[in-house]
Parts: C-alpha cells; structure tokens; sequence
C-alpha cells in the first residue's frame, strides 16, 4: 500500500500540475499535492460550469436566432443592442422580463423564509431526546432523498382545483367555501414557494441540525443559572451560535431558489400562468419558443449578475463584519 501511494505521488509530480499555480511556490509539499488532486475536479467545473457561462456571454452579444442555430459563431455582432432590447420597460418583451425578475425574487424570499422555518423548527425538534427520534429524522429526510421531479408532480396533483386533496381538506374543515384555483392565477407564485420549500427544506434542516449539535451545552447551563427562560435560551444562545450556518443556508437557498428551473417547470408547465412567471422559466420561453438566442443569452447573464451581485452584497456584510471582528 506504501510503495503504491508513493508510486501514484511520483506520477502525479511528474505532471507538474502545480507550476500552473501562480502561489505554488508558497506551499508547502503537502498542500502542492493537495492542489494536484484537486486539478482534474477543478478542471471538469471549468468545463462544465465555466465555458457554458463564457460561451454564454458571448453568444448574448451576437444575433444568434433560427438562422444561426446551427453555426452561431457566424451570426452578427450586435454589441449591447440585445441588453438594451430586454431591458427597454417600453417594449413587451422588457416589461416581461422585469415582470420576471420581479416574481423571481418574490420567489426566492418566499422560498427562503418558508425554507429556513421549517428547516430550524425541524432541526429544534430533532435536537430534543425522545423515543422514535430515528425514525422521525428518516421521515424528514424523505422530501429531499425523493425525486424531485416525483415529488413535484405528486404536488401538482394535490393543488387540483376539483380533485386536489388541498381543496378537499380545506373545503371538509370549512376553512374555504369554493375549490381555489392553485395553479393558475394570483394564486401561482405561492404554489410554487410552498412546493419548492417542501423539496427544500431537509437540507436547511440538517445544516441547522448540525449547527445545533455544536453548540456547548455551558452555555445553556449558565443560561439556566442566570434564570433564562426557554424563548431567552433561544433568542440569546441558540439563534446567535446559529449566524454562521444561517447566513450560508441564506446565501445557498437564495442563489439556488434564483436558478431553480425544475421545479416552475414541472408544476406549471412550460407556459405557466403570468403570476408564475418566473425569470429562469420566461428566459427559457423566450428563447427556445421564439429562437431569439441571442437575446435569451442576455437575459440569462443579467440574471446571473443580479444574483451575484445579492450574493456579493450579502457577503460583503455579513461575512465581512465576522472576519473584521475576528481579526480585531
């Protein structure tokens, strides 16, 4: 075992992977053979995320349609002519869009808030010692190990305007008079929050668990002391030991909620209804219905700049102030 991890070293250093690394000679023997495996996964994300976001770019400043679909790098250059096209308000194609982009974020707040609540109440309860606790974990952890394309036509069933169980239920307790339309209609948007957040929230949930297992229990115990009462023990020890999980659950949720195409997709269909009309599922409409490449390319990088810059913004302070304070 010794002479073969020395002999698969060898014909790793013999690739000299790591003189590609600009601060390779800063590292140390360990962490340049660290670097050298990590570079064939570092190079499959190049290929797989990287150039698609490159080729991407490209194509949104070029006049890529029908005509070009086969041999689009001989379409026109147009410059910004496709970015001032989409986002124009005046026109209907840019009205729609900033609709979009408008129900985009309705949707990722609304899946982040839906998400995290359940996730921590979720995680609260599993923290506790009571019989069952196992099964009760594998129970939770259904929604996420699912198929999701399954659980969400399961969903799309039960939001049935007559044959739902929703309306069912809701009509048998007297909380509705009349079956509610889930699925078309103002109604839309929240459908698909609560969906997603069903599919969602066993992730939130053992992020959080693990949050709350590493929290010392000296801290409750002088909580305990002092007289805290059970909501104090929460607002003045749990929730603030939970900040670095939660904002790294916020960040992933929302950027992933921002992209997410499966799920509008699978419960409202290609042509979804104005009010779940979401950015990602527009941008799709766009561009694969009508062959304006081109212009759904832009489309796509502006809301991947919206959704960085959130992100950039929410890093810069949040994760900022931690690291300000940890080097005072």
């Amino acid at each position: 075992m010794a002479s073969t991890t020395r002999q698969f070293r060898r014909r790793v250093a013999d690739l000299q992977l790591g003189n590609y690394l600009p601060f390779y000679s800063r590292l140390s023997e360990e962490q340049r053979f660290a670097y050298k495996l990590l570079a064939p996964g570092l190079a499959m994300m190049c290929i797989i995320h990287f150039l698609p976001i490159i080729w991407g770019t490209l194509i949104s400043f070029m006049g890529v349609d029908s005509t070009y679909a086969r041999q689009w790098h001989n379409a026109p250059f147009v410059g910004l002519e496709n970015y001032l096209y989409v986002l124009d308000p005046r026109t209907v194609i840019g009205g729609r869009f900033w609709f979009s982009i408008r129900q985009t974020v309705i949707f990722a707040v609304g899946s982040l808030v839906v998400t995290y609540v359940l996730g921590l109440t979720a995680a609260l309860v599993l923290n506790q010692k009571f019989k069952g606790r196992f099964v009760a974990r594998t129970l939770l952890l259904l929604p996420w190990v699912a198929p999701v394309v399954v659980t969400l036509l399961i969903w799309r069933m039960m939001f049935q305007q007559q044959s739902g169980i929703i309306n069912n239920i809701l009509l048998s307790i007297g909380i509705i008079d009349e079956p509610i339309y889930w699925l078309i209609g103002d109604n839309t948007i929240w459908t698909l929050v609560l969906t997603h957040s069903w599919t969602q929230f066993p992730l939130v949930m053992i992020m959080l668990y693990a949050g709350l297992q590493g929290i010392p229990q000296q801290l409750y115990e002088a909580a305990s002391i002092d007289g805290a009462s059970r909501w104090q023990k929460f607002r003045y020890v749990t929730f603030p030991q939970l900040k670095p999980v939660s904002a790294v659950v916020v960040l992933l949720v929302m950027l992933w909620t921002m992209i997410n195409f499966t799920a509008p997709y699978v419960l409202l269909g290609a042509q979804p209804p104005r009010a779940g009309q979401v950015g990602i599922l527009y941008i799709y409409e766009f561009a694969f219905s009508n062959f304006q490449f081109g212009r759904g390319a832009a489309m796509s990088v502006i809301l991947f700049i919206i959704a960085m810059t959130m992100a950039m913004v929410y890093y810069k302070y949040l994760f900022d102030d931690d690291f300000t304070e940890d080097s005072q």
